[in-house]
């Protein structure tokens, strides 16, 4: 069995437990927690290195209904490691336990020497009302995405790097290849090939190809970009991944969304399109099939990400 713990807040609610779905196969519970049955999803484990809002994966050990039946369980369980490290996590946070006293009792009760600076092994207690687990940590997530905020070339309408990076995890995963076809300054780039993806920036503005070409060099990434009417890009990739011009400096036209959503069904069955409304009758209307649409507010601003995997390939 696999848990799997998540950030919560409330405005990414829906973006959150979409890109967990996504990675995992499952959804989190309103702790934040997402369980696999490795007995029932044939073991799989997923690392969950590149995620925005899954915080890490822990291979469960031992559950329990409260501490003092994991401590008898673990009394029993004659589990053995050198030079380990244990953590408590306590979901919420208000719960009345004592984290010292917990990684004392159970470290007490595994065999091997405790190393708390640099542990080879770290085992986590984590603690919800009614159930305790305890695990070994096999993945955290790598937290890219805070050092991708401070860009070079900085723009109020780029979308926030954790944001990005989540969308980007909705239709793409390592070794996939997408493409951007209104990159802007290249915070969904700088997301994907940071996570392996080979990735491809267009826009027609040729100042911002200039801000994307410094903020990608910046983090030492590779990625191809091309000055290009998003309109007319050919190719083929596993995915389009972009964020539609909207905003004061970028006023949105149905006309524009219609051309530049016309040609991306060319390019990728799966897309995720981010918009400054929900445009997913457009979607319909150009045949996408839209498995679903979340909205994120942020302050008067309100982003719609449109997540469609179509089975239509039309010719290029």
């Amino acid at each position: 069995m696999y848990l799997y713990i998540t950030s919560r807040s409330e405005p990414e609610t829906e973006l959150i437990k979409a890109e967990c779905f996504a990675i995992t196969g499952v959804y989190p519970d309103e702790n934040g927690i997402a369980i696999k049955n490795s007995e029932s999803q044939h073991g799989n484990y997923t690392d969950v290195s590149r995620s925005a809002y899954i915080k890490l994966c822990m291979q469960v050990i031992l559950q329990a209904n409260e501490l003092p039946n994991l401590y008898k369980i673990l009394d029993n369980a004659d589990i053995k490691s050198d030079q380990f490290r244990v953590s408590v996590i306590k979901i919420p946070r208000s719960i009345k336990a004592h984290p010292q006293e917990i990684m004392h009792q159970v470290g007490l009760r595994i065999e091997g020497k405790p190393d708390l600076t640099n542990p080879k092994t770290e085992f986590l207690v984590v603690i919800t009302e009614g159930n305790v687990w305890l695990g070994e940590v096999l993945s955290k997530s790598d937290g890219l995405w805070e050092a991708h905020q401070k860009k070079t070339q900085q723009f109020s309408s780029a979308l926030p790097t954790r944001f990005a990076r989540a969308v980007v995890n909705l239709v793409a995963k390592p070794g996939d290849k997408i493409i951007d076809p209104c990159c802007g300054s290249g915070t969904i780039l700088i997301e994907s090939a940071s996570m392996g993806i080979k990735s491809l920036g267009c826009d027609i503005n040729s100042l911002m190809i200039w801000a994307s070409m410094r903020n990608i060099r910046d983090f030492g990434l590779d990625v191809p970009l091309a000055i290009i009417d998003a309109r007319i890009i050919k190719g083929s990739f596993d995915a389009v991944i972009t964020d539609l011009p909207y905003g004061r400096s970028c006023p949105s036209s149905e006309n524009l969304y219609y051309e530049i959503l016309t040609n991306s069904l060319n390019l990728a069955p799966r897309s995720a399109i981010v918009a400054g409304m929900d445009i997913s009758e457009l979607l319909l209307q150009l045949r996408f099939q839209v498995q679903y649409v979340i909205a994120v507010p942020k302050g008067s601003l309100v982003r719609y990400i449109h997540v469609s995997d179509s089975d239509l390939r039309l010719e290029t």
